[in-house]
Order: C-alpha cells, then structure tokens, then sequence
C-alpha cells in the first residue's frame, strides 16, 4: 500500500520583484507567450495569492495537505545581493488576510507547519521565535518544519529537536526527484521520537525531470516496497498557470494517478501521530 503526504511550501505571498524580471526573461528568450502573460499579470489580482485553487483542487479529491508557512526576518541590504531575493516581496506572517486563511485550513483538516527562514537552520534562537509565533496565531502547538531552500547543515535536527519540532522534511534534492542518499523512509536521527520523512517529489524539479513519469513510477515502486510514506511539495504560487504552465495540471495528475492506487493520503502530522512509534 502506497501512503503519501501532499505538502506546500509557502514562499511568496505576493509577486513584486518577478513582475520585472520575469518580463525581461521572457523578452531575452523571445518567449512570447510568457511575455503576454507576464503583461497580463500587472492587471492580475494577486497573481501568487492561489491558495483558494490549490484547496478546490484537494476538495475535489478528498484530501488534505501540510503547508509550511514562512516568516523571513532578513533585511534589506543594498550593497548585498544575497539578501534581495530573500527579502524583497517576503510576507508578514500576521497580516490579516493570511492569518484568516492559516486558521481556516487548520480548522478545516490541513496541517500547519514552520518554513524556516533562511538562516533558522543554524539558529536556535530564529527556530524558537519563527515556531512561537506560528502557534500563537493558531493557538495551539505546531509540531513540523521544513527548511526554506532545504537548508540542513549536522547540528540543524539537533536544533529543531531542541526547539520542540517532533518532526522534518528537509531532506531531499533541490535539483533533483527521488531518494537523496537513498533514503527513501522515514528515520530518526536520534533514535528517539524526533523523526525526519524525507522529500522525494518537489514541483519544479519534477517539471524538469525529462522522464517524469518514468521516474516518478520507479520512486513509487520504491516507496510501496518498503512501507515508507510518499512526500510531496509544490509550492502555492505555482498553481497561477498562466504563470506556472503545466504545475498546477501535473500535481492533478499525481494525486489522479496515486487515487487510481488506492493511494493512502495523510498530512505529515498526522502520519507521524499514528506511525512515528514503529520506527
């Protein structure tokens, strides 16, 4: 039996920046339907905003998802480029609009988890504040991370156990689908109840994958073999299809074809609630 959890990577809110930089790359690769679009979303109300998509099309199937809510706490330094991508456009955790919408899915079955900032993955400090403040705006607690870019470096799980995460699903390819190190099941690093569930599937890695579904089969058989748990991510803003073509129809055709297996579908915490005793 398959068991699989959908998850969500909420990076971006709101497009800013990319309304410029977006036009400019489809100009420079002559791609004039991205063009077009990228003309049309200066006229689009909130083009990132999809969460409302991403929950008709989880109704329609019946199931549930994760998603991994971000507080990014870099500044804006004009003489340090690394830090505009990370900080230009980022979100406020507790604008209203977005905390109506946090409270809905927790109260309606989804899960809620911490997307740790970018430099939280070696900051206990960051962990603690970024997981406090996710909890108080849903008044209970909030047991799951995962690391923004999947930043992971040997004393990050320390960290996150130590902050009071019972679980983690940083680990995982950022360029890549499948098994990283070939660990397909969920482990516990510590031998205790602090459990990592690997990533295998994550949205635009798999867009990229020129055997896709040949791949995306094998990884399946892998997972149904051993008893694991299926783990995938595509981030919210993707399914804007105008924006992002093809993501929001693959993810349909995933839950489609893994329903089709009589796939089991949890949200990690959940998986983790019933399971994380049997590892």
């Amino acid at each position: 039996m398959i068991n699989v959890a959908l998850s969500h990577d909420v990076d971006r809110i709101k497009k800013t920046y990319q309304y410029f930089t977006q036009l400019v790359s489809a100009a420079k690769k002559l791609d004039g339907n991205k063009f077009n679009n990228q003309i049309k979303s200066f006229f689009s109300s909130e083009p990132y905003w999809c969460f409302d998509k991403m929950i008709e099309i989880e109704k329609k199937y019946s199931v549930k998802s994760t998603f991994f809510i971000l507080n990014e706490s870099i500044d804006f330094q004009f003489t340090n480029i690394n830090s505009w991508k990370l900080s230009l456009g980022r979100y406020k955790i507790n604008e209203s609009k977005l905390v109506d919408k946090i409270l809905w899915l927790d109260q309606n079955g989804w899960e809620i988890g911490v997307h740790g900032s970018y430099n939280s993955y070696k900051d206990y400090n960051l962990l603690s504040d970024e997981k406090k403040t996710l909890e108080n705006i849903l008044g209970h607690e909030v047991i799951g991370i995962r690391q923004h870019y999947l930043n992971l470096d040997q004393n990050t799980w320390n960290l996150h156990r130590d902050a009071g995460f019972k679980y983690d699903s940083s680990w995982g390819f950022t360029d890549g689908i499948g098994f990283k190190e070939e660990k397909e099941k969920p482990f516990a690093p510590f031998k205790d109840s602090f459990i990592v569930y690997p990533l295998h599937v994550m949205d635009y890695c798999f867009i990229n994958e020129s055997q896709r579904w040949e791949k995306f089969q094998e990884i399946l058989e892998v997972v149904d073999k051993n008893n694991s748990l299926l783990v995938i991510n595509w981030h919210q803003r993707v399914f804007n299809k105008s924006e992002f073509p093809q993501y929001s129809e693959n993810y349909t055709k995933i839950i489609e074809k893994l329903k089709n297996l009589n796939a089991n579908f949890y949200t990690i915490g959940e998986y983790y609630n019933k399971f994380y005793n049997l590892i």
